[in-house]
């Protein structure tokens, strides 16, 4: 793997915004400092500020970046990251958020492993300052519940109602998953549309939809964790949408993996999200002895309840993309 810069790594970086110039700006200066440059960035923009134009408008070329803006007429994060896959002649696919820095190998680590060998579709890294919590007792009992004993713990398994298992933290070498992290994978364009891309049916914050999108690649291809590939999440707190409403689509997502990814009848996919969702608020209950109960609670809890309601007499594999998505205001 060459150390110094190129322009012709084939890689395009997709990111997809609702505006947040300041993150964004950190996030383009990682990617320019790289040892192995994308030959391309395409910016979604699904919002109204013009701060962040502006910033991919700048003259990134001097930096050895090529980056293109395109202004997207809904916040969508999976319809953003497809509408982007999709204009791309690159045939590999770098998957980032705003508000994501960068090591400087970052992508010479993932692009390592990734080209080992054919068979292998995506490589995702590791977010050094939010890992996934080793399971309470609450969802240790939950594993057991949904999964047998043996693939309830096993490290990158997607289990029940779209739920993913974590990693060791001490992990050197990379390891075998089922799920990718929208914000942190390099990908195979050809994986990505072999399994037609991010599913038509995500809306708003679109939760869910890379593990859903990693678990239908993992059937196909090779998908690995490579803890050598590192990187910040500097999470901002302006998100897409209120709990409830995030809630709400959470259950939505969570019935369309279990029904149309993992290909569970409609009961079964029912029970499953309605097991998560109790979980979920019995797990947010327990906060209450630390007095970490959140101020929204009850929304949450009736978002869960009209996202499992809408579920009835859904079917996800009917779901279409929208006309506009082929549309962008340039």
């Amino acid at each position: 793997m060459p150390e110094a810069a190129s322009l012709d790594s084939g890689i395009a970086v997709v990111i997809a915004t609702i505006g947040r110039a300041g993150a964004l700006r950190v996030c383009l200066d990682s990617l320019a400092k790289q040892t192995m440059r994308p030959a391309e960035i395409v910016v979604v923009h699904s919002g109204s500020d013009p701060e962040t134009r502006a910033l991919c408008e700048e003259d990134w070329a001097s930096r050895g970046l090529h980056v293109e803006y395109f202004a997207y007429p809904h916040k969508s994060a999976a319809l953003q990251r497809d509408f982007a896959v999709r204009r791309t002649r690159q045939p590999l696919i770098m998957f980032a958020d705003d508000d994501m820095e960068f090591e400087r190998d970052w992508v010479e680590q993932l692009l390592r492993e990734l080209i080992k060998e054919p068979g292998i579709g995506a490589t995702m890294g590791r977010i050094m300052n939010q890992t996934i919590a080793v399971p309470t007792a609450l969802w240790r009992f939950y594993r057991r519940l949904v999964a047998s004993a043996a693939r309830g713990f096993v490290p990158g398994a997607v289990i029940g109602a779209l739920v993913p298992n974590g990693f060791p933290e001490d992990a050197a070498a990379p390891i075998p998953a089922e799920w990718v992290g929208g914000c942190i994978t390099l990908l195979r364009k050809d994986a990505y549309l072999s399994v037609n891309g991010f599913a038509p049916h995500f809306r708003g914050s679109s939760p869910g939809e890379d593990v859903d999108l990693g678990y239908r690649i993992s059937r196909r291809w090779k998908v690995y964790y490579v803890p050598s590939a590192r990187c910040l999440h500097h999470q901002s707190r302006s998100g897409r949408e209120n709990i409830g409403r995030h809630q709400y689509l959470s259950m939505r997502s969570r019935f369309a993996f279990c029904r149309a990814s993992a290909g569970m009848g409609t009961l079964r996919s029912l029970w499953h999200i309605t097991l998560w969702a109790l979980f979920q608020t019995a797990s947010e209950l327990s906060q209450i002895r630390r007095g970490r109960l959140r101020r929204d609670f009850l929304a949450a809890i009736g978002g869960r309840i009209r996202g499992a309601w809408s579920c009835a007499g859904w079917d996800p594999t009917a779901e279409q993309f929208p006309e506009w998505h082929d549309t962008h205001v340039a």
